[in-house]
C-alpha cells in the first residue's frame, strides 16, 4: 500500500528530491551509488549528502550498505516519491487512495484526482527483483541492455504501455485515455467497470465477444498486438469492452505478432466458451482480426 509512502513524502524536502535523483542516476553505474558520487550529482557537501541519506534511510526510500565504502540505491519507495512529486508538479495529480483498487502481478493500480477534479488511474509498474531474469528474456522493451536495474525496468514498462495508450486512443480503440507518465507510473483515465475474468452478466455474450473482436482488430490495425490479452485484461464497462494493460504489447509487423495475435484471440475464445458457452471458430476469429473482416465499429 502507498500509505507509507504519502506520509513520507509529507515530510521531504527540495534537498532530499536533490539526493534522490542523484541516486537515481548514480544507479546507472552502481550497484550501490557511493556517497561521493551522490554529492558530486546533486551538488551538495558529502556530510550534508550523508545527513539527508540517513534521513531517506530512516524513511524506507534509500537502502544503505556499508563494505569498502559507504553506498545507497533507491528502494521502490523512494523511486515512488520521485515519480508522485513530478506528477504533482507537472499538474497531473492533486491526490491519490493509499489503498489499491486494482493488484496485477508486476503492478499496482490506485485512483487518483486531478487538480480539476477528474478521477484517474494511477499504475505503478513493479517489476520485481524474482521476477527480473525471466522478463528480460522476453520483453522487448529490455532489448540488449546488459546494464540495467529492476527499477528501470519498470520504467521501461510504463513508458512502453503510455506509448501503446496513446496510439490506440488516437485510433478510436477502446482503451483508457493515457494522461501522463513518469518514471514507472501511468495515468489514465478511470474506468468503472467489472473485470470480465469475474464472468459478470452480460446481456448478450455473443455480442459483446464479437465487439472486443472488433477492438483487437482495430488495435492490430494501428499497429498494436497487446500479446498478453485474457480475460484479465478486459472491463466490462456499461455493456461495453475496455481493453487495458499494455505494457507488454508488441508491433504488428514483429516477426511473432501473428503468434502473439493468435494466443490473445484462442484465450478470449475459451474464455467465452467456458463462461458464457459461447462457440466462435477460432480460425475465423484470427483471420477477421488480422483481415480487416471485422469492419463495423459498434460505436459509430
Amino acid at each position: 500500500m502507498l500509505r507509507s509512502t504519502l506520509d513520507a513524502l509529507k515530510q521531504l524536502e527540495p534537498r532530499d528530491f536533490r539526493v534522490l535523483s542523484a541516486v537515481e542516476r548514480g544507479m546507472s553505474k552502481f550497484e550501490y551509488v557511493p556517497v561521493e558520487e551522490v554529492a558530486r550529482l546533486s551538488g551538495l557537501e558529502a556530510d550534508e549528502v550523508l545527513a539527508i541519506a540517513r534521513k531517506l534511510n530512516s524513511l524506507g526510500l534509500l537502502q544503505r550498505r556499508v563494505g569498502s565504502y559507504t553506498g545507497y540505491i533507491l528502494t521502490s519507495r523512494g523511486y515512488d516519491c520521485l515519480a508522485l512529486n513530478t506528477l504533482v508538479k507537472r499538474g497531473v495529480l492533486k491526490s491519490i487512495a493509499a489503498s489499491p483498487i486494482g493488484r496485477g502481478k508486476e503492478s499496482d493500480v490506485y485512483q487518483g484526482e486531478t487538480p480539476a477534479g477528474k478521477l484517474v488511474a494511477v499504475k505503478f509498474h513493479r517489476v520485481g527483483r524474482t521476477s527480473f531474469r525471466q522478463t528480460r528474456r522476453y520483453r522487448s522493451y529490455v532489448g540488449e541492455r546488459h546494464h540495467i536495474s529492476w527499477l528501470y525496468q519498470s520504467r521501461l514498462a510504463a513508458r512502453n504501455e503510455f506509448e501503446a495508450l496513446r496510439i490506440l486512443y488516437a485510433a478510436r480503440v477502446s482503451v483508457p485515455e493515457p494522461v501522463d507518465w513518469n518514471r514507472h507510473v501511468v495515468v489514465s483515465g478511470y474506468v468503472e467497470g467489472v473485470e470480465l475474468s469475474e464472468a459478470p452478466p452480460l446481456p448478450d455474450p455473443s455480442s459483446f465477444l464479437e465487439e472486443l473482436l472488433v477492438e483487437v482488430g482495430k488495435a492490430y490495425a494501428a499497429g498494436v498486438v497487446h500479446a498478453d490479452l485474457s480475460e484479465f485484461n478486459v472491463l466490462v464497462a456499461q455493456s461495453r469492452p475496455v481493453i487495458f494493460d499494455w505494457p507488454q504489447w508488441v508491433s504488428s509487423s514483429h516477426p511473432s505478432s501473428l503468434f502473439y495475435v493468435k494466443r490473445d484471440v484462442e484465450n478470449l475464445l475459451k474464455f467465452f466458451r467456458r463462461k458464457y458457452g459461447v462457440v466462435y471458430d477460432v480460425e475465423e476469429a484470427i483471420r477477421r482480426v488480422i483481415g480487416g473482416g471485422v469492419q463495423k465499429d459498434p460505436r459509430a
